[in-house]
């Protein structure tokens, strides 16, 4: 009888256990990035992001301090995905109104990454600069670091990684990384999950908390022997400099800012209330 009594009780323990460890969980992101472009002055724009399994809530707002560019670049908008309802919305904040969208307009279309021929040749943007391309090659690359201080939480480290080439441009690029953390970890798995499920093959998903210098140097094939960055990047400072000029050409900087996970809420991946529906 007690034996009976003690099995009956570790499975409704256990059961209790699987029950807890199955709660949908939801992951908070915000993303704070500036930019400061050459006859386009200073922009800002934050992204907040939630995601839950196979669910998707983004907003962003972007704002330009020149008058002119400010039409041009002012904006602030939001997107909710939810693949299981086959859901898509869209919505204006600024005029608080939305609209849905027909669910297939989210899927990935296979067709969109082609390029037309000759397409390699265009122009590159003003911040990318000819790193290791047959005109400027590198000179030299160096990377230091030191302490970073407390970022989302957690002490960082502050690496410089400085790349020059041939022509005397730099590219300074620096990064805070923080230890491994479960929350990026698991808005990067929640996000991939619904990437892939709209048809977005894996190899263009892009990772959160991925160092901008170890991706330069190796998508230009730069043999160096450097300190390794391993953990995630939190914080970068991306600036570009011609030859003998201490005013950078290009310069921007991003932060994640917040970083939360949550039991899964629904309400958060609903259009705000009060706004109208409208046709688009």
């Amino acid at each position: 009888m007690f034996t009976y009594i003690k099995v009956s009780a570790l499975l409704i323990l256990i059961a209790a256990t699987c029950a807890i460890a199955q709660v949908e969980q939801q992951v908070s992101m915000e993303l704070s990035m500036s930019f400061d472009v050459p006859y386009v002055g200073p922009i800002k724009k934050l992204d907040t992001f939630i995601f839950g399994p196979n669910i998707s809530h983004h907003t962003e707002k972007t704002e330009a301090k020149r008058f002119y560019a400010k039409m041009l670049v002012n904006d602030s908008k939001g997107k909710i995905i939810d693949a299981k309802n086959k859901l898509y919305f869209k919505y204006n904040i600024e005029n608080e109104e939305y609209w849905e969208i027909p669910f297939e307009k989210a899927l990935y279309k296979r067709d969109s990454i082609k390029t037309k021929k000759g397409s390699s040749k265009k122009k590159r943007s003003g911040w990318s600069m000819a790193f290791g391309d047959g005109e400027s090659a590198i000179d030299n690359v160096y990377r230091t670091k030191k302490n970073g201080g407390l970022l989302l939480g957690v002490e960082s480290i502050k690496w410089k990684t400085t790349i020059t080439d041939s022509s005397g441009g730099v590219l300074i690029i620096e990064e805070w990384e923080a230890p491994r953390l479960p929350a990026l970890r698991l808005a990067d798995s929640l996000n991939k999950s619904l990437q892939i499920y709209l048809g977005r093959p894996d190899t263009l998903i892009a990772t959160f908390g991925g160092g901008f210098s170890n991706m330069m140097l190796e998508s230009k094939n730069i043999n160096h022997q450097l300190p390794q960055i391993n953990g995630e990047i939190i914080k970068a400072i991306i600036q570009t400099f011609e030859e003998n000029e201490s005013d950078p050409t290009f310069a921007m900087e991003l932060e994640i800012t917040e970083l939360i996970i949550e039991p899964l809420n629904i309400d958060n991946f609903r259009v705000p209330k009060l706004y109208t529906i409208t046709d688009k």
